[in-house]
């Protein structure tokens, strides 16, 4: 395919987002949309949104993504998966090349007539479970956010910790109290406690029969590995987050046996690719995965759907229907209903910008 046409869009929306995890409520949300249109007239979109516990930029990730706009306009390209790395320098910046190759495995998609997971692996199914977000929150505002949850269908909780070991058993151990076996529970530290912390923190929370325990400390912690294996010896699954970047990553925690659940968010990988080794090493392992994205637009939460889709076990709810509180500006052709994100026929992605709202939003040169 003969690339006419390359766009990126710098955006920023203002949001008034709660404290919901130990690194602090969004205030802005930095986001890079990529657009790519090949000589028969298709369109495939991308998406770049650092990871929020990395140093990547959306400012750097412009850059990066307008350098490589400028080198593949009027450019043949026959390997999607192969260009990307040739049109700019993508180290330490794996949000910016994610916004390419995504771009690139839409077009590719569109113009071959199929739907964007055939590029991953083709599908297992066409819809999965969501989760529910519960930060840091009282044990009665937990309370009603996980009504509000029940009645839209979704019955599995992701309740956040890592903050205050008391405060944060009261809540979970509230949740299953005032709602039994209606709920699943799963809890993520995102790295704040110690390491004397995690392990009183699980000893505290075993009675509310959590499904995993997220990311109890950072990997920096000195014997981190040590502490995922003792919190397993007790029951409770270790899922890892902030510990899971690469292959090696994945890699080095089955050989350590410290991980049950990886949670997979694409951006942190460098691209949909990627992101699938690193799933298919987990699940060749016996590991579960879990997608996972912050505040990414419909184009972000559809590379996530499509790989959600390609996955050989999805017993588990997915983090992929947590969008920001602002209007739209990306619009898909899927569906979010009574629990369960499913996807529409079509081919590629099934999601694209509004072009008259991203530019309302781009940040000034």
């Amino acid at each position: 395919m003969r690339i006419t046409e390359a766009d990126v869009w710098e955006t920023a929306s203002q949001v008034n987002q709660r404290s919901r995890n130990r690194y602090g409520g969004a205030t802005r949300l930095d986001r890079v949309i990529v657009r790519l249109r090949d000589d028969a007239g298709n369109e495939g979109w991308g998406e770049a949104m650092p990871v929020s516990f990395t140093e990547e930029t959306g400012a750097a990730d412009a850059v990066a993504l307008r350098e490589a706009a400028g080198k593949i306009a009027g450019r043949e390209v026959e390997d999607p998966a192969a260009e990307v790395d040739r049109l700019a320098d993508f180290g330490g910046l794996k949000a910016a090349r994610t916004g390419l190759e995504t771009a690139l495995l839409d077009l590719w998609a569109r113009a071959s007539g199929r739907p964007f997971s055939d590029a991953l692996g083709g599908e297992r199914r066409d819809r999965f479970a969501l989760d529910g977000p519960i930060g840091l929150v009282s044990p009665e505002e937990a309370a009603e956010k996980a009504k509000g949850f029940l009645a839209s269908g979704i019955s599995t909780l992701k309740v956040k910790a890592g903050q205050d070991l008391e405060a944060d058993a009261r809540r979970l151990l509230s949740l299953r109290e005032a709602f039994g076996d209606r709920i699943r529970l799963r809890t993520d530290a995102n790295g704040g406690y110690s390491a004397d912390e995690a392990i009183r923190f699980t000893n505290k929370i075993l009675p509310a029969g959590i499904d995993h325990f997220e990311q109890p400390v950072l990997p920096s912690e000195e014997g981190c590995f040590d502490v995922f294996r003792e919190i397993r010896a007790m029951g409770i699954p270790i899922a890892v987050d902030e510990s899971l970047f690469s292959l090696d990553d994945a890699e080095r925690l089955i050989a350590e046996d410290a991980v049950d659940v990886g949670v997979i968010k694409i951006a942190k990988f460098g691209g949909p690719l990627a992101a699938r080794e690193v799933a298919r090493a987990l699940e060749a392992a016996g590991k579960a995965c879990i997608l996972s994205s912050s505040y990414e637009s419909h184009i972000g939460k559809s590379s996530g759907l499509a790989l959600a889709l390609s996955l050989e076990n999805c017993d588990r709810a997915h983090e992929l229907g947590h969008f920001a509180p602002e209007e739209d500006f990306t619009r898909w052709r899927h569906d979010i209903s009574g629990g369960v994100m499913s996807r529409r026929e079509g081919t590629g992605l099934g999601a694209e910008g509004i072009l008259y709202r991203m530019e309302a939003m781009t940040v000034p040169a």
